[in-house]
């Protein structure tokens, strides 16, 4: 069936869609999503933003993220469904979230914050957020501000050129934080469907899944959240692997990308697996299970090997090192709705209330919590060693949902995996249930925690 741009703009739950992050770029523009007393560094924006008071900026930006993920469901393909075109219905929710502050996240300012650092000639892993000065300091989560970061280095150096490409200006070098992202969602709108029609799946499904979910519009393009980078690096290096099954780009080109990948973001590193077993796929689903998980896994030691000297070259190159690894343990303060982090927070309330130690109980229920995850993700890689992108897909999600934080912008990654996967009816409605609820609920916390009264 042949779409045209125009059967997006015809769609009344396309023009919902918009209506939402027309709803959301509204509240957000208020001074108190700002941590800065006088509000964000642009008059206009405040102006914009305090035509919606409190409460009712809040309510925009709830009932914004509502709209857009039931416009998003109600335009899902079916069999009977018009489709719509996807690039037009994506840049037409995109639209309104371009010039407005970051929504429902304040992490594009750390990255011009991290930027402005790196131009002064100063390591961001050994000088804390806020404290170089510049033009970004008041605006920094004061959670964050004294703390370094463990965000790879190339992910840093992406955010100096466009911190230095902008002049340093207060406003704009935050928004234009979005430029990379839109970059990474054009990639991904164009690889996924090309990935979808190499794999023998339905294009359009895959599109709607991993390209046009509100999670993705809301934290890739509203948020400028540097896992879209990280996300599309890792999808070339899959459509690599399955367009070009030589050697050459299962063991050298691939896992060069999927370096790329682990610069951006280490999670990226996942992608190893299905580079090292999609080009023989065929050969695992006939294999016993004992001959199938050698096969893959001398595969994936090999790209792995190669993939790791990527990253290892591009983190010497950039002149950063690996100074990340230090603040890994950062990762967990935040409060998010992750399952082990909040059974953990909850036990050593109740162990300190009984005399014992809270950061002790912390500390031993971290280690608990990696032996889960490393447990559920052995499963995953059993059940699932016949099927490598399957196996990573399910991986990364239960990476996100059982680590140490669990953040909305984790999970578009999974969703553009899984939207590449057969998935069965019960899955498919889980995936898409989990999506909306979490999509709303981040709008609900933050409606309520994060605006400064």
């Amino acid at each position: 069936m042949t779409v045209s741009p125009a059967s997006a703009l015809r769609s009344g739950w396309v023009w919902l869609g918009f209506v939402g992050t027309v709803a959301v770029a509204w509240g957000s523009c208020h001074p108190e999503f700002s941590f800065s007393p006088d509000g964000w560094p642009a008059a206009w924006v405040n102006a914009v933003g305090l035509t919606a008071p409190l409460p009712w900026n809040r309510v925009l930006l709830v009932a914004g993220v509502v709209a857009l993920a039931v416009s998003w469901w109600r335009i899902r393909p079916t069999r009977t469904r018009q489709p719509v075109r996807a690039g037009t219905t994506l840049a037409l929710w995109a639209l309104p979230l371009l010039v407005v502050p970051p929504v429902l996240s304040p992490d594009a300012v750390l990255y011009a914050d991290l930027g402005w650092t790196l131009s002064t000639g100063a390591n961001p892993y050994h000088v804390g957020l806020a404290t170089s000065g510049g033009p970004f300091a008041p605006f920094v989560d004061p959670l964050w501000a004294g703390s370094g970061v463990a965000y790879p280095p190339l992910t840093l150096r992406l955010n100096e050129l466009v911190v230095t490409a902008t002049g340093a200006q207060a406003y704009w070098s935050v928004v234009a934080m979005r430029i990379p992202a839109l970059l990474a969602v054009a990639a991904m709108l164009l690889l996924v469907p090309r990935i979808a029609s190499l794999l023998g799946l339905p294009r359009r499904g895959a599109v709607w899944l991993g390209v046009l979910n509100p999670l993705l519009v809301l934290h890739f393009i509203g948020a400028a959240h540097n896992d879209a980078p990280m996300v599309a690096a890792s999808l070339a290096a899959i459509w690599v692997a399955l367009r070009w099954r030589t050697t050459w780009a299962a063991f050298a080109l691939a896992p060069l990308l999927v370096a790329v990948a682990m610069a951006f973001k280490q999670q990226g590193g996942l992608t190893v697996i299905a580079v090292a077993g999609l080009p023989v796929a065929a050969t695992l689903a006939r294999l016993p299970l004992a001959r199938r998980l050698w096969l893959l896994g001398w595969r994936t030691a090999v790209v792995t090997a190669v993939a790791l000297g990527g990253f290892v070259a591009i983190s010497i190159a950039s002149g950063l090192g690996f100074g990340w690894t230090e603040w890994l343990d950062l990762m967990g303060l935040a409060g998010t709705p992750a399952p082990l982090a909040l059974l953990s927070k909850g036990g050593a309330i109740l162990w300190a209330n009984a005399g014992g130690s809270y950061t002790g109980f912390l500390i031993v229920a971290g280690r608990v919590g990696t032996v889960i995850l490393l447990l559920v993700l052995a499963w995953i890689g059993v059940r699932f060693s016949d099927r490598p992108l399957s196996l990573v897909a399910w991986g990364s999600l239960a990476i996100a949902v059982l680590g140490q934080a669990l953040h909305p912008w984790y999970l578009p990654w999974s969703l553009a995996l899984l939207g590449l996967v057969p998935l069965t009816r019960r899955q498919r409605y889980w995936v898409f249930g989990f999506a909306v609820a979490f999509c709303v609920w981040n709008a609900l916390q933050t409606a309520i925690w994060h605006g400064q009264t």
